[in-house]
């Protein structure tokens, strides 16, 4: 089962959100185990940049539903973890 770290660089890395964007990855309670236990947002994306995320992400959901979110920080009384693109990342 993959962390939920990994699986977030493995969609950042793949979809390069423009600068400034953010995506997170917020734990989302299942009924059952085919159902994924995570959701994923972002910030504003178009064109080609929208349709990796969507590809990826639909990827995801079917590839790695279950993920380990026991090293995500707690904030606001759910697990997420964010990346943002910063404006000095290349």
């Amino acid at each position: 089962m993959k962390s939920a770290e990994a699986i977030l660089k493995e969609l950042a890395q793949y979809v390069r959100p423009p600068r400034g964007c953010s995506v997170v990855l917020i734990e989302w309670k299942s009924n059952a185990p085919p159902e994924p236990n995570w959701l994923a947002a972002a910030g504003n994306m178009t064109g080609q940049t929208l349709d990796r995320y969507c590809e990826k992400l639909s990827e995801l959901r079917k590839t790695d539903p279950q993920i380990d979110w026991s090293n995500a920080k707690i904030i606001d009384g759910m697990r997420r973890i964010v990346v943002r693109v910063s404006e000095t990342d290349d």
